[in-house]
């Protein structure tokens, strides 16, 4: 008897802890009384300023009269989660939303929700609604819909970070439009901000500062463009961005990554004031959050790729962070950048490229750990006339800028990457075939490469940048 009575004990022991640890499984859910779908091939859909975008919305009953389905948005300004002074909080800008409310019944399962863009919309986005559906009970369901604004023939961002990944033959990168969202979320906060936000971050303090655009900030690239041209604001096709970082080496570096297979892109844009240069800009700001997942590189990655013609042909500068630092002040880091030629003026002394320089070549390896890199020699020869472009080269033990944050994080990422940088002195010409060689020192391991790329014809090349009558650019 008393054996018998341990054993009960003992196992109403076992359950009791099997329950406290959640070991037992999880307690049976009740079924939802309806379910909801958007009849879309995606959640994220694109309209043309003066467009329509059309949402069937299907729901199917499993119990229940009836629901109610109301359109919301997502927008921290909307949600009253953030600070946005002067801000529109009951739409988006440039997009009309259906503002009444739908029921839907076992009879009536489906309605077709409408969402009317402006004539005069800036491209811009993604935006992000809630789909809200609500029973009597009060159980309610919430589909997330995304809407992006483009103009006719606009490339948009994400295809053309694609069009580099195709070019270097790497695996796509998918789009996941929550996190487009959160970029756009994030390039409002630097564009209301501006000069007083912070780099890949927000203070949450500051107007429009949200946790989700803080978390794709600090996940990706930054691009901004602040323009006139004729007296008017300005705004570049959004594929500039894109360009932009390509051309500027230590933010290609992520974008060509192997791993980088998950993303997003996200687009600001208004008309404003930039502080010191007074009204009526063009504002954009632009936020690649890179989310990784693939499989890292296990072979050395050149740019340009051997052996493909490259659609672009120079560097404009304004990249933090500084990639000419070390060639204007070759005697600073512990030990110098290699030079072709001294003496060469590759910035304004201030970091300001004025004048294109050629479009930076650059080297990743992959180490499974950070390593030191250096560059011992380096030279790049236009194969038609044997002209010699000269080279300032350097890897992360040749690397120095004024800026202590910029400093160490360069560092950190020719480090992290095994990565050396190598930039011509002058501008690539189009339609012309190139040789490459660079010779490196990867931790204690020396090795030299050699290849070919050609320049792909004037027509041909990427939108980079055009020559306005006032422009502020940064990349960081």
């Amino acid at each position: 008897m008393k054996t018998k009575r341990t054993q009960a004990f003992l196992l109403a022991l076992l359950a009791l802890w099997l329950s406290s640890c959640n070991l037992t499984g999880p307690r049976p859910t009740e079924p939802q009384p309806f379910t909801a779908t958007l009849e879309v091939a995606s959640p994220l859909q694109t309209a043309h300023p003066g467009g329509t975008v059309q949402v069937p919305v299907r729901v199917e009953f499993r119990e229940g009269e009836g629901v109610r389905l109301e359109v919301r948005l997502a927008d921290p300004c909307a949600k009253g989660t953030s600070n946005c002074p002067g801000w529109d909080a009951t739409r988006y800008p440039g997009v009309e939303h259906p503002r009444e409310a739908f029921t839907l019944t076992p009879a009536n399962p489906r309605t077709t929700l409408t969402f009317q863009v402006d004539p005069g919309a800036l491209s811009q986005g993604p935006f992000k609604y809630e789909i809200a559906l609500t029973s009597p009970d009060g159980k309610e369901a919430v589909l997330p819909f995304y809407l992006k604004v483009l103009a006719p023939g606009e490339r948009p961002g994400m295809e053309a970070w694609n069009f580099w990944r195709d070019y270097m033959d790497l695996p796509r990168v998918k789009e996941d439009p929550e996190w487009s969202f959160r970029a756009w979320l994030h390039s409002r906060y630097v564009a209301m901000n501006y000069p007083n936000d912070l780099p890949h971050d927000e203070d949450l303090s500051q107007p429009f500062a949200s946790p989700e655009g803080r978390e794709a900030g600090q996940k990706g690239n930054e691009w901004g463009s602040l323009r006139r041209q004729n007296s008017q604001p300005y705004w570049p096709a959004e594929e500039t961005s894109i360009s932009s970082w390509i051309a500027a080496p230590f933010h290609r570096f992520n974008m060509i990554d192997p791993r980088a297979v998950n993303g997003g892109f996200g687009i600001y844009k208004d008309v404003g004031p930039v502080p010191g240069y007074g009204d009526g800009f063009g504002r954009s700001w632009a936020n690649l959050p890179n989310l990784y997942g693939g499989e890292r590189g296990n072979a050395p990655l050149l740019f340009p790729a051997p052996n493909r013609p490259l659609a672009l042909n120079r560097f404009d500068g304004r990249e933090n962070p500084n990639p000419t630092a070390p060639c204007m002040n070759p005697d600073r880091p512990p030990k110098r950048p290699f030079l072709t030629q001294e003496g060469l003026t590759w910035d304004d002394g201030a970091g300001v490229v004025r004048t294109p320089i050629g479009l930076p070549l650059t080297l990743q390896t992959f180490p499974t750990s950070p390593v030191d890199t250096e560059v011992l020699s380096a030279r790049l020869v236009r194969l038609s006339d044997g002209a010699v472009n000269p080279i300032c080269a350097y890897g992360s033990l040749q690397y120095w800028e004024e800026r202590d944050f910029w400093r160490e994080r360069a560092i950190q990422i020719l480090r992290g990457w095994g990565a050396v940088i190598a930039l011509p002195h002058q501008p690539l010409t189009p339609g012309e075939t190139y040789e490459a060689h660079l010779r490196v020192r990867l931790g204690s391991e020396e090795r030299e490469f050699t290849w070919r790329f050609s320049v792909a014809e004037e027509a041909e090349l990427r939108p980079l940048r055009l020559e306005p009558s006032l422009e502020i650019m940064e990349i960081r």
